[in-house]
């Protein structure tokens, strides 16, 4: 095999791995000093464009994942409830496809009943965000700025994530 072969091999297990070490906490660290989410115009599998902007206001969760990530689709079921018990004026969720294909990305959200936005990121301009490992997901401010950020799939719809995230929408967390 040829040398970028076994390098990119190695790429997908690092950042597949990389979330399995490092989300024994499994729970959503806050910033200490929060930072301007880049911005985004991304499509969706359902043919809309979606910006960052567009969601000034409220809390948007941003999570990055691929179909062929392990940890990602065993976290899109609970991802999937914690949107039915959180959306609305004051919180969305984006679920950022990153890498081909958006035919891939469409497919497994019809046969998984997401109801929430896929986006799909082919060219993987998101590098900007920091991604160390698949999934990653960040917590954004209603100004737009990362306030927290979980590296490995996550229970979302369990009591104490979602006792968080709602901390976040009052006001009563950091």
């Amino acid at each position: 095999p040829k040398p970028w072969t076994l390098l990119f091999a190695l790429l997908i297990v690092a950042l597949v791995a990389a979330p399995c070490a490092a989300s024994a906490e499994k729970g959503l660290v806050s910033l200490a000093d929060p930072r301007e989410a880049p911005a985004f115009e991304l499509p969706g599998v359902d043919g809309q464009t979606y910006r960052r902007d567009d969601y000034r206001g409220r809390y948007l969760l941003v999570n990055f994942w691929a179909v062929w990530c392990p940890p990602c689709l065993k976290e899109m079921p609970s991802m999937e409830r914690a949107y039915g018990q959180l959306k609305g004026d004051r919180f969305e969720l984006l679920a950022v496809h990153v890498g081909p294909t958006l035919e891939d990305a469409k497919k497994f959200a019809g046969e998984h009943g997401l109801s929430f936005p896929v986006l799909v990121d082919e060219s993987m301009a998101l590098g900007t965000w920091q991604v160390l490992g698949l999934p990653t997901t960040f917590l954004l401010d209603p100004e737009g700025r990362i306030v927290a950020e979980a590296v490995g799939d996550r229970e979302w719809d369990s009591p104490k994530m979602l006792e968080v995230l709602r901390g976040y929408l009052d006001g009563s967390s950091p």
